[in-house]
């Protein structure tokens, strides 16, 4: 808990109260004051860590061991981003966990002008054809989580950014269409689904979905693939790709479904579509269905603790749910 000063007619933030005792100056890891009859802690010694560079996959209890802490006892931790950023370079790692610090402790963070960032989910590719039958476009990926919390929690955000990843977005599904020939000549459209787009991530976007591939057929097209996910934004799905083929029973068509564009940062990856077959003379037919978009990730896992934002707490600073 943050105590203060009057120096120079300024009230500043202490970090550290020294007592002389028996002659000596000794740290002080507590101090108290009555009031009203009652004692009251008004100080509590801090473990600060600072950073001076960006750091990927960080642990706040092992850096706070460095610090000095003794990785166990209720303790006040304090993390000062400055201007720097922590990443995640998979989905499934919190860019910022706490780790073993145990929930008697407490941290209060300060994003300063830095920022927490996941990891964006990959896209769905999207179906592939090469017979009589079509096939689904496939699921994007779930997005990561920012920051993952074992303890009562202080936020400052007012100049730094909490960011989960976006999902992944679906890949369209693929589709054929038969005309029917009088002569047993049938012929037939096939389309193979395109991708989907990866979802955003600062240091690890999602990666592309690929196109579906489409043959065996008089007339065929694959997929056409998305766009990979970047630091900044998401990636667009491939957009749907069509084949027409006739004969004298008519024209057949085939379009194999679009792929969905991936999440923005903390968003979920948006469905494929399902692809849209016109069959002729009574040809036969079939659509394959466009794949779910992946799931948003997390700004803050909470894991059952509250957390009290001084400031940022905002859909400018703050991309995903903190729950």
């Amino acid at each position: 808990m943050p105590s203060y000063i009057k120096s120079g007619g300024v009230w500043r933030e202490t970090s550290e109260i020294h007592a002389k005792t028996g002659g000596v100056w000794r740290d002080c890891t507590e101090v108290h004051v009555k009031s009203g009859g009652a004692w009251r802690k008004v100080f509590q010694s801090a473990i600060v860590v600072s950073l001076g560079a960006d750091q990927t996959n960080y642990n706040l209890h092992t850096a706070a061991v460095a610090a000095g802490y003794d990785g166990s006892s209720a303790s006040l931790i304090y993390l000062n981003l400055n201007s720097y950023k922590i990443l995640s370079n998979a989905t499934g790692t919190y860019a910022l966990t706490f780790g073993s610090i145990p929930s008697t402790c407490t941290v209060y963070l300060n994003t300063g002008t830095g920022g927490i960032y996941a990891a964006g989910g990959n896209a769905g590719a999207g179906g592939a054809i090469s017979s009589a039958a079509s096939s689904a476009g496939a699921a994007g990926s779930a997005a990561g989580s920012a920051m993952n919390i074992t303890c009562p929690s202080t936020i400052v955000n007012a100049n730094g950014f909490i960011f989960g990843g976006g999902g992944g977005g679906g890949g369209g599904g693929s589709g054929y269409a038969v005309s029917a020939g009088s002569k047993d000549n049938d012929v037939s459209a096939r389309a193979g689904g395109s991708g989907g787009g990866g979802g955003a991530g600062n240091s690890n976007p999602g990666d592309a979905g690929g196109g579906g591939a489409a043959s065996g057929a008089t007339g065929n097209i694959a997929g056409n693939a998305g766009a990979a996910g970047s630091t900044s934004s998401y990636g667009a799905g491939g957009g749907a790709a069509s084949v027409v083929a006739n004969n004298d029973g008519g024209t057949c068509n085939a379009t194999g479904g679009a792929g969905g564009r991936g999440g923005a940062f903390g968003e979920a990856g948006v469905a494929g579509s399902s692809a849209s077959v016109t069959p002729a003379n009574g040809g036969a037919s079939s659509a394959g269905a466009g794949g779910a978009g992946g799931a948003a990730g997390k700004a803050i896992n909470l894991n059952g603790h509250a957390v009290t934002w001084t400031s940022g707490n905002d859909g400018t600073h703050v991309k995903g749910a903190v729950s």
